[in-house]
């Protein structure tokens, strides 16, 4: 599906010299080239159109944000380690610069085929899938259908099952999927308004990330989509049990669980889930970050992310993934 106005393309702008100007022509004024280094690229996937960024060269990094953001959160960690890796970074569908049609009470689990469909297209194998909050459920389920092109898992601030199995994430979902706070999403664009004021742990967002991070809810669609995954924690609790039961298909993946101290689903348990899900999985907690990780402490989330790779590739034979 086309977004309102636009003049889609069903082709991967992949050509390195010609669409190269369409491309950055296509940067909207809200996001400047300062804070965004990076090209943008489109792939149109049955009735969606992804926009995505390509940087560097190496192992196949696949950058999956949360709600409300898009890949603009992951620029920190791109700009540094496109210098040795592939850095692949797609927007949500129906986020960020990306559009999709909007399916009402099935938003993650018709995103996991997005994701799917976008691996496939791109071929991407040997991947580390790094992935954050509400892309988390959507991408493991993705990674369960395409478990041979899986390298590692990166889990920050994510879950993969009912949230009605911890009641105090339950008593905030059943809060946020509510019909009056979903209303407010649409209308007065509440929840990217809050992000922008106190998603920071510490300190505030510049007026130019404020910006970007405004920037794609301008179009009422956007906030819909919002609305549709807030929805969606309440009313795809089969799905998320489902996830939960397949999970032990990726017990063997090597994973790291990357998580904020402060926030809410890693005080209310998370981890500790993740720990019996995925046993042999490697924790680092940023004691400074809350939900936005990469946000809060770029640096040390970089870091930590980047020791763990290392340490992954140097401990496994030359001839396996991320040698």
């Amino acid at each position: 599906m086309q977004g309102e106005g636009e003049k889609g393309v069903a082709m991967i702008h992949d050509d390195r010299s010609a669409a190269a100007a369409e491309d950055f022509a296509q940067r909207p004024s809200w996001v400047t080239e300062r804070i965004f280094p990076f090209r943008s690229r489109y792939i149109s996937t049955g009735d969606a159109r992804l926009h995505y960024i390509d940087e560097g060269e190496g192992p196949t990094l696949l950058f999956l944000h949360g709600s409300p953001m898009w890949s603009f959160m992951f620029r920190h960690s791109i700009a540094a380690l496109r210098s040795r890796y592939r850095c692949v970074a797609v927007d949500m569908p129906g986020l960020g610069l990306s559009t999709a049609p909007i399916v009402n009470g099935s938003e993650f689990q018709s995103n996991a085929g997005y994701y799917r469909d976008f691996v496939r297209r791109l071929d991407l194998r040997d991947i580390v899938v790094i992935v954050h909050a509400t892309a988390g459920p959507s991408a493991f389920k993705m990674a369960l259908d395409e478990r041979e092109r899986i390298a590692a898992l990166v889990i920050t601030n994510s879950l993969a099952w009912p949230m009605n199995s911890f009641p105090p994430m339950w008593r905030f979902v059943r809060v946020v999927s509510s019909l009056p706070f979903r209303m407010m999403v649409i209308n007065a664009n509440l929840l990217g308004r809050l992000t922008t004021r106190i998603g920071k742990s510490a300190g505030k967002f510049s007026d130019e990330e404020r910006a970007a991070i405004l920037g794609p809810y301008r179009t009422m669609a956007a906030r819909r989509h919002l609305a549709s995954l807030l929805y969606g924690l309440k009313a795809e609790v089969p799905f998320f049990a489902r996830l939960e039961a397949n999970l032990d298909s990726l017990k063997n993946v090597p994973t790291l669980l990357l998580s904020g101290a402060k926030d809410h689903g890693y005080q209310a348990g998370f981890v500790t889930r993740w720990q019996q899900l995925l046993p042999e999985s490697y924790v680092v907690v940023l004691q400074n970050s809350a939900h936005f990780a990469p946000e809060d402490e770029p640096a040390a989330y970089t870091d930590a992310l980047s020791r763990w790779l290392e340490h992954l590739r140097d401990s496994r034979p030359a001839h396996q993934l991320l040698a």
